[in-house]
């Protein structure tokens, strides 16, 4: 499709849902010219004013709040957040009818994947959905990208027949050329590039475990991922680690932009041309529980400002972020955040008791990661503490390398484990790779 004709289309069919993107994009970017002081003001009225519409209107927190002892009023103080508890996933799953504000009906569900064991669904208002939305294209406009815009796009697919017609639909409207996570392999990865190269694309959007294992296939076969001209990588919905932003930039030639949100209350955080993780604090308020040093990764609480119809206040996503950064150089009036390290329950508990974050070992993986000997790997552990590593070996990987990773592992988890090669991974959920999990996980 035309990118003009995609754009109109776009404003066009927001307009239609009553998203008012368009006015909430305008006093977004009017804000990029504020000074910090301001913007910080702007939040913390906004705050306010949500405690207020919560206490009055939303029994679950009128009573846990009146139980933790804040009162009517209390919501004036500049420290009224910070004094109210914790909302956890299973609070939304149990308490979701008195979680939504009285009379106040005028939004749309949003599901999240279950991909961290602990499935939600939240009634999100209209201005909320707007705020997700122009955060994010406000990201894409820091990085030279526009609505309407033809795009690669590496995401699930559904396995239904109906399921399948509504992703043709929504890829035609959206502009995108869709490769599935669920059947990227080698032969589809060169027959998913020749089409890139016929029918050309801007830039890339999905999760950055299926666009780098597209960059391997494209590596193994020899084929120039700096012809398909992309002039951003945009990753969302996993950690991006290291070894995966350095093999997306070498691969294409590109910028890689980290997209940081979830499915409860849109965008967290977004990179701007400097590479710092910008809060759109017009739109949510981060904190992080405690517990952890100034810097290293903690649990964030996610509190979105615009969502009057159910409102998530405190709530625990369940990844872990590492708190505020150094001033970015972009000029921006928006405080930056530091690396998104993985979920907190990802976590291997190794025989002995002692606990690993699952994301630790993904360092061992760097240099077999840009030499491409290892295209995908997965850690799962097993009922009796004996834990699996799985790879997809790409070319050159042979006896020496697996000794080498087996001898890597035992360094940095201080246990052997058994190596499986494997073809191709099952993902779960919509598509998402996950680098650990469980055995008996049903997600």
């Amino acid at each position: 499709m035309n990118a003009h004709v995609a754009n109109v289309l776009y404003w066009w069919a927001q307009g239609l849902r009553g998203e008012p993107v368009a006015d909430v994009l305008r006093e977004l970017e009017a804000g990029a010219r504020m000074p910090v002081e301001r913007v910080r003001a702007l939040q913390s009225e906004r705050v306010r004013r949500l405690l207020q519409h919560a206490y009055r209107n939303v029994p679950f927190y009128r009573e846990s709040w009146s139980k933790a002892g804040f009162a009517q009023g209390d919501w004036d103080r500049p420290e009224a957040l910070a004094l109210l508890p914790v909302l956890e996933k299973r609070e939304v799953q149990e308490q979701g009818e008195r979680l939504r504000a009285q009379g106040d009906r005028d939004a749309l569900v949003a599901k999240t994947s279950g991909s961290s064991g602990t499935p939600v669904s939240v009634l999100r208002s209209h201005t909320s959905w707007a705020h997700a939305h122009a955060n994010q294209i406000r990201a894409w406009r820091w990085h030279g990208i526009e609505v309407g815009e033809r795009h690669a796009y590496f995401w699930g697919l559904a396995f239904d027949a109906a399921g399948r017609r509504q992703a043709r639909l929504k890829d035609w409207f959206f502009n995108r050329d869709r490769c599935s996570a669920f059947t990227l392999d080698g032969a589809r990865a060169a027959d998913f590039y020749a089409r890139l190269r016929r029918q050309p694309t801007t830039y890339a959007l999905g999760y950055p475990s299926a666009i780098a294992q597209f960059a391997s296939e494209l590596r193994a076969r020899g084929l120039d991922g700096r012809a398909l001209g992309w002039r951003a990588i945009v990753t969302t919905a996993e950690v991006l680690h290291p070894h995966q932003r350095t093999l997306l930039r070498d691969t294409f030639g590109a910028a890689v932009v980290n997209l940081y949100g979830c499915a409860e209350a849109g965008v967290l955080a977004m990179e701007c041309e400097q590479g710092a993780l910008h809060v759109p604090i017009e739109s949510v308020a981060l904190q992080w529980m405690d517990g952890a040093n100034h810097g290293s990764p903690r649990e964030v609480l996610v509190t979105d400002l615009h969502n009057y119809a159910q409102p998530l206040i405190r709530y625990r996503a369940g990844d872990l972020v590492e708190t505020a950064t150094e001033e970015c150089g972009c000029g921006r009036p928006l405080p930056s955040i530091g690396a998104v390290t993985g979920r907190a329950g990802d976590t291997l508990i190794l025989p002995g008791g002692r606990r690993v974050n699952a994301n630790l070992p993904s360092y061992v993986f760097k240099h077999h990661a840009e030499a491409g000997t290892v295209q995908e790997y997965q850690f799962v552990q097993f009922g009796d503490g004996r834990v699996e590593l799985r790879i997809k070996p790409g070319p050159g990987f042979g006896d020496a390398t697996a000794r080498e990773i087996r001898t890597e592992v035992a360094h940095v988890l201080g246990l052997e484990v058994d190596l499986r090669l494997l073809d191709r991974f099952e993902r779960s959920a919509r598509g998402k790779h996950r680098d650990f999990v469980r055995a008996d996980d049903p997600s």
